[in-house]
């Protein structure tokens, strides 16, 4: 298939260096104060009666860093009807202080807006443990994760097959567990077991025998069964769509599951001060839950939903049910949650479910696969005709070439530049794609777990070889290009939480932000530049840049309280950094206990 293309035509940063808190000042009228509110909204601005403005709520003397390069620095914020109503000294907004405005002094803490997470799967976490699955660390290793499954079938004699996550591709030589492991252990019942990435399984000769696959099935399109080069014979190690034939045999949580799993998962990213998120994998059951948590005022996050239509693990939803979600998404958007569409335009470079444009170094007989074909492209450019987002897991350079060239397709067939697409990962990009995400209008998503010379990125030389390898997730090169490049924790894949600020850190230093050593993996950006990622960035690949992402009058008042100042720590500091309180829509929706 021909090669394919995108990017951003917003400036995201000026380069100007941020001095330490320059203040300037502005406040909003009261006359515009009032108008930024619709009056019939539910805890809309009050009006005195002697006609004078008041905020609900009101933070003063605080270090306050807004993201707006107009007025980067302010003293105090006021808010009223859940957003922002003024910003400026703590003068002229004490001014708006009435007898029931809460007054919170910051006592000279540093706050900023709260964060956005690009690509995150609260959806995917916990929902399987609370559908009765087994679940533990990518940490965990071979020989605990064999006892762990040894206790959980034991438990569960009802289980005709037994699942579970996520074992560390690094435990397990070229970063493939196989049938040879789990044998000896499970002669009988049938193991299924999911690695940290999520695009891999290693089953056993029980499990194989149960969803019949033998030397003679073919890898299905979009996937493969791993086989031993000599034999033929398969090792148990699946990906991507070769997953499905055990996948399939796994309930599917239900929506009381997947409930109660992106409750516990939005929880703790909270705790880390993000307020908006891409969930980039929301099947039907998972979309009813973000729905009743929204209804019963418990969401407390803006949320992308992307429904993928190519789900290889066939656990969470089918192609059919999710196009019946994309063509009600009018009718199924909300306040907080709005619906777009994912796809798998690849896998990993480990199971050569990535498309390069030279071919592997381990074996030059292959350029590797996408996991899409020419029906998938049509239906990414009919989302595009349709005003629909599409955002894409794409590792390598050949599958984002293919990606960015449907998008280039779709924006010359209607010319409508504004509608923003989203590519994920970028693990290898061509020098000659890169300015195509700024001509284009995508964003340039990073994973921070693969920003350093450890785990999934380490094991990938073996594959790509060290060349290619020096330019594992060119961050700086996109910065430099002029893209809006955004942070995606990727959470649970290859990652133990969420933490936006050890994603900040290895950013900037590129390198292992854990012990602060080892080889430097290409050119980091600047803190100021990394915290746009974390803010603004977010919300233009939200498409919610007008109402949210930095501190300004009139944006909904999402902001972040933090125990440091990290524009005044050295960079190998930041990860050590603490939320102190979330607010979202102007309530403290976290808040940490000392």
């Amino acid at each position: 298939m021909a090669s394919r293309i995108y990017t951003d035509a917003f400036t995201i940063y000026n380069n100007e260096p941020l001095a330490m808190p320059r203040i300037a000042f502005s406040v909003v009228s009261l006359m515009f104060l009032t108008a930024c509110f619709d009056g019939d909204q539910a805890g809309a601005p009050t009006v005195v009666g002697s006609g004078d403005f008041v905020a609900d709520t009101v933070y003063i003397n605080g270090r306050i860093y807004t993201v707006n390069e107009a007025q980067p620095w302010v003293e105090a914020v006021a808010i009223a009807g859940g957003k922002f109503a003024a910003v400026g000294s703590n003068a002229e907004i004490e001014a708006l202080v009435g007898d029931k405005t809460r007054l919170i002094d910051l006592e000279g803490d540093f706050a900023m807006p709260g964060l956005h997470d690009s690509h995150v799967h609260p959806s995917l976490v916990y929902t399987f443990e609370e559908a009765g699955e087994l679940l533990f660390p990518e940490s965990t290793s071979p020989d605990e994760i064999i006892v762990l499954v040894k206790k959980f079938a034991e438990a569960n004699p009802e289980l005709e097959v037994i699942r579970g996550q996520k074992w560390s591709a690094s435990s397990f030589p070229g970063g493939k567990a196989t049938k040879d492991w789990l044998d000896p252990h499970f002669p009988n019942r049938a193991i299924y077991l999911i690695d940290e990435t999520g695009h891999n399984a290693v089953v056993n000769s029980a499990a194989l025998e149960l969803a019949g696959i033998t030397k003679d099935t073919p890898d299905p399109e979009f996937g493969t069964i791993d086989r031993d080069p000599d034999t033929g014979e398969p090792t148990g190690y699946l990906s991507e769509t070769g997953m499905e034939f055990v996948g399939k045999l796994v309930n599917r949580p239900d929506v009381d599951a997947n409930y109660r799993g992106i409750s516990r998962a939005l929880d703790q990213i909270r705790a880390y001060g993000t307020t908006s998120i891409v969930d980039m994998a929301v099947g039907p059951n998972a979309l009813e839950a973000y729905r009743r948590l929204e209804s019963e005022g418990k969401l407390n996050m803006r949320v992308d939903a992307s429904v993928p239509l190519n789900d290889y693990q066939a656990e969470q939803t089918t192609a059919p049910e999710s196009e019946s979600v994309l063509a009600r998404h009018a009718e199924l958007d909300t306040a907080l949650i709005d619906i777009n569409l994912k796809y798998w335009a690849d896998g990993t470079p480990l199971s050569k479910t990535a498309l390069l444009v030279e071919p592997y170094t381990d074996d030059p007989s292959t350029h590797g696969e996408i996991t899409i074909g020419e029906a998938q492209f049509e239906r990414i450019k009919q989302a595009h005709l349709d005003g629909i987002q599409t955002r894409m897991h794409a590792t390598s350079d050949g599958t984002i070439r293919s990606v960015l060239d449907v998008i280039e397709e779709a924006r010359a067939e209607d010319g409508n530049q504004e509608l923003v697409h989203h590519i994920g990962h970028l693990m290898i990009v061509d020098k000659n794609d890169i300015p195509r995400f700024k001509e284009l209008n995508v964003i340039a998503e990073f994973s921070p777990v693969l920003w350093h010379p450890t785990g999934l990125g380490g094991l990938a030389v073996k594959y790509i070889g060290e060349e290619r390898y020096t330019r594992w997730q060119p961050i700086k090169e996109f910065v430099d290009a002029g893209a809006t490049v955004v942070f995606g924790s990727d959470w649970p894949a290859g990652t133990p939480d969420s933490d936006p600020w050890r994603g900040l850190e290895a950013m900037l230093t590129r390198i292992d932000p854990k012990t602060n050593s080892g080889a430097k993996l290409g050119e980091g950006i600047d803190l100021e530049t990394g915290i746009r990622t974390l803010t603004i960035n977010g919300a233009i690949a939200m498409m919610q840049e007008d109402v949210t992402g930095s501190i300004e009058v009139g944006k909904y008042a999402d902001m972040i309280i933090l125990n440091h100042n990290p524009l005044e720590i050295p960079e190998t500091s930041i990860s050590e950094t603490e939320v102190q309180k979330t607010i979202f829509n102007g309530e403290v929706v976290y808040e940490r206990d000392n």
